[in-house]
């Protein structure tokens, strides 16, 4: 049987490196990260600041999931009711690409991602990474978003990777400019320093852990973990992660590759996509090179199942992007 290096790994026992509870230890809860993050906020601020959230979620109507994720973002209050406030001022389409960066055009979500009229394509063979963790940081963070959109920020309040690029000169002045300045802001950031002390060659993309420490949403933590696609017993733990993470909210980032059979500089994880909706008997998937949602079947997920398109046509599952879950006291 083809192998691949995460695949052999795996089987040697490092067993996915999900912790110490497996994903259905505890049932889900009836709320979703997002929400649960806006009443914990709710919960601890001031009489004063509960009561304009509370305003702020209302004035964002059909759209006050927005809200929820203002503040599980960590933005500050002043720039949370600022987006409740100037909500209404925004065009339908800006709207539409804040509300939902990762849906694709078609009813189902599926299909091309486009903001705009801009596809959400990466900048070159080399970014499907930083493409597909800028997509994640504006599923998690509307301010992200609106920025990327628009250009604007709120109440003073400047995401840290749109500071990050303005600082570095990048040219902003369009959607376009902007999805390219964020993708170059985290390429970088996920090459420097990753062997220790020394930089990952950026011609080599995004190597899988510098995507563990660096992916950005709601205040989680993430932890890397090795896919064994060589049975379905071995996949089905690493699929119920994820499935248990996009019910919750949490878009799941997903390394591809090739095989042995494909040649061994092919074994390594090589492409990021990100699972974006859980279909039942799949996925939705985000493919950077094509800028489109994208559907994957489990079944799919197999050594021989040859070029999959919501793997940018690689073959393997070989490294998932998890939360790492919360320990009981």
């Amino acid at each position: 049987m083809a192998w691949t290096l995460t695949s052999a790994a795996a089987r040697l026992g490092a067993m996915l490196h999900l912790g110490e509870r497996r994903p259905d230890d505890e049932p889900l809860s009836s709320e979703g990260l997002f929400a649960r993050a806006f009443a914990r906020a709710v919960e601890q601020a001031s009489a004063a600041d509960a009561k304009g959230l509370r305003v702020a979620r209302e004035q964002m109507g059909d759209d006050a999931a927005v809200l929820d994720r203002a503040v599980a973002s960590g933005a500050p209050l002043t720039a949370v009711a600022a987006l409740a406030a100037g909500w209404d001022g925004l065009s339908s389409e800006h709207r539409r690409v804040v509300a939902h960066p990762t849906a694709g055009k078609a009813d189902d979500g599926a299909g091309p991602v486009l903001w705009a009229g801009v596809r959400a394509t990466q900048v070159d063979q080399t970014t499907c990474g930083a493409a597909t963790m800028g997509v994640m940081r504006m599923a998690g963070d509307p301010f992200m978003a609106l920025w990327i959109a628009t250009g604007r920020s709120l109440s003073g309040y400047v995401p840290p990777e749109a500071l990050h690029a303005e600082a570095e000169g990048f040219e902003t002045l369009t959607l376009e400019e902007r999805w390219v300045a964020l993708q170059r802001v985290l390429h970088a950031q996920t090459t420097a320093s990753a062997l220790g002390p020394v930089a990952w060659p950026r011609s080599l993309g995004t190597p899988p852990w510098k995507v563990d420490d660096r992916t950005r949403f709601a205040g989680l933590r993430f932890r890397g973990s090795l896919v064994d696609d060589t049975s379905h017993e071995a996949l089905a733990p690493a699929l119920a992660h994820a499935r248990r993470a996009l019910a919750d909210g949490i878009p799941v980032p997903l390394f591809a590759s090739g095989d042995s059979s494909l040649g061994l500089d092919t074994v390594i994880p090589r492409h990021v996509v990100l699972l974006v909706a859980d279909t039942h008997d799949g996925f939705l998937v985000y493919e950077p090179g094509a800028g489109a949602v994208l559907p994957l079947r489990d079944a799919d997920l197999r050594p021989d199942a040859g070029r999959l398109p919501a793997l940018g046509n690689w073959s393997r599952a070989s490294w998932l992007v998890m939360p790492v879950p919360a320990r009981r006291d």
